[in-house]
């Protein structure tokens, strides 16, 4: 039975003297439709950090629809199981191997866990984002780090693009280290296209997923799925209870339940699949070369003499929001609630983007140079700081993070030096695309004051 029938059961069986306020009382226009089967941790409706009830059956059954020894539903997003996997790897700061290109989230845990990453650093693709992290640049971290507690990867990246994570896997376990795959846009792999598979048929020990970014299921809603046995499932449930909230929402919870009930219907990936064969043969798409695998629910819109955000307003102009705007192209994000009548107008409106002789100026090839590392994220963030100007902030240590957002990716975290180079790249970049970590666009930074 899925969890949603369970709260329609539930919803008017008795008087709620409990939490939530609103009682289940639809007379709150806001939430008319969602107060019903908005519950708390009742009698019967089990508890998330000790499930022995419906929950447990629901983790239970998305951990065979995944293929996982076990499976833990997220409501604090994708960022909460990045967080609770390296936090029960790492918490005695012990030093994590991870690739450049992860996610904020990842530098945060190793902020907290007071670790000292070493850094996998991907090929920067011509497009302008980050290729594949190799088996090649993991054996060798692993020489440089053999105590490492965990190797952290993203596969498939935000742009689409695929690691060999089974091979990488087979070289962590060699060693007994545990691989944690950042697997956010990837959902819908081993379902979508047999031969891309999912990290977690690929041998990875900790795939976390967001479900709401392809597949059919509420923003904020995520998976962590645990194979092998170098990570107890306990300490991930320890971490978990660490970082994701004590009131989690049952809409969120029957919305990861329902979404992995909807995985096992081959018709939801038939229609999608079907939507993308229309797209990829209009010939309007660019599909990456020189990487592992790409995820071919990805598009990648370029047009010779347009920038992306001249690309971009083409499409808004007609109606249509892309995902991302990058200096040199559009990503456009399929989904599974994809229809043919959305498919359509896609292709119509990118067929009728006008031809143009010049050439963009748009270098989409520039990366950020990689930072001196002079302290650990930790170290510099028990430090004071300063706010300072972007030029002023020229040799300085910085203790925040920069980053383009989306797909928040820093290019600069705490700890490390404001060179020149680096400087110049935020310069070359349109900085109401750069952020720091606490959100402010960027034209300030806070930098460490070091002790006398």
């Amino acid at each position: 039975m899925k969890l949603i029938d369970i709260l329609k059961a539930y919803s008017g069986r008795s008087v709620p003297y409990h939490m939530p306020g609103h009682k289940r009382n639809s007379s709150f226009e806001y939430i008319r439709d969602l107060a019903p089967l908005d519950f708390t941790e009742i009698d019967g409706l089990d508890n998330l950090h000790a499930p022995d009830g419906i929950l447990k059956d629901a983790q239970d059954h998305a951990a065979r629809v995944f293929g996982a020894a076990h499976s833990f539903f997220l409501v604090n997003g994708t960022t909460g199981g990045i967080l609770a996997a390296v936090h029960a790897l790492a918490k005695d700061g012990s030093p994590i191997i991870m690739a450049r290109n992860c996610h904020k989230s990842v530098y945060n845990a190793a902020s907290l866990c007071r670790s000292r990453p070493t850094y996998l650093i991907p090929r920067n693709h011509p497009l302008g984002f980050a290729a594949d992290i190799t088996p090649e640049q993991v054996e060798n971290a692993l020489l440089t780090c053999p105590d490492a507690a965990c190797v952290v990867i993203t596969s498939p990246t935000y742009d689409g693009v695929v690691s060999d994570v089974k091979t990488i896997a087979e070289i962590c376990h060699s060693r007994g280290i545990p691989l944690v795959v950042d697997a956010a846009h990837g959902s819908h792999l081993g379902f979508l296209d047999p031969s891309v598979p999912s990290p977690v048929q690929c041998g990875a020990d900790i795939t976390v997923m967001s479900l709401h970014k392809t597949m059919p299921s509420l923003t904020q809603t995520s998976i962590l799925h645990l194979n092998g046995r170098l990570v107890p499932p306990e300490a991930i449930a320890a971490s978990l209870a660490v970082f994701e909230t004590s009131s989690p929402s049952y809409l969120f919870l029957a919305s990861i339940d329902g979404c992995a009930h909807a995985a096992q219907d081959s018709g939801l990936f038939k229609n999608w699949s079907e939507q993308i064969r229309c797209l990829r043969e209009s010939g309007c798409f660019t599909v990456p070369e020189g990487v592992f695998a790409y995820d071919c629910s990805k598009l990648i819109l370029q047009r010779q003499g347009f920038s992306g955000d001249e690309l971009a307003q083409h499409l808004r102009d007609r109606g249509i929001e892309p995902e991302m705007t990058a200096p040199g192209y559009v990503l456009l994000m399929t989904g599974a609630g994809d229809t043919s009548s959305m498919t359509e107008k896609l292709i119509s409106v990118c067929k009728n983007i006008p031809r143009r002789n010049s050439v963009c100026t748009a270098d989409a090839g520039i990366e950020p140079p990689l930072p001196e590392i002079v302290l650990t994220p930790w170290e510099a963030s028990v430090l004071p700081a300063e706010e300072v100007s972007i030029d002023d902030a020229r040799g300085r240590i910085a203790a925040d993070t920069v980053m383009a957002y989306p797909p928040g990716i820093p290019a600069i975290v705490p700890g490390e030096r404001i060179s020149e180079d680096l400087l110049g790249w935020i310069h070359s970049r349109d900085t109401s695309g750069l952020l720091t970590g606490s959100g402010k666009l960027q034209c300030t930074l806070r930098c460490v004051i070091l002790p006398e």
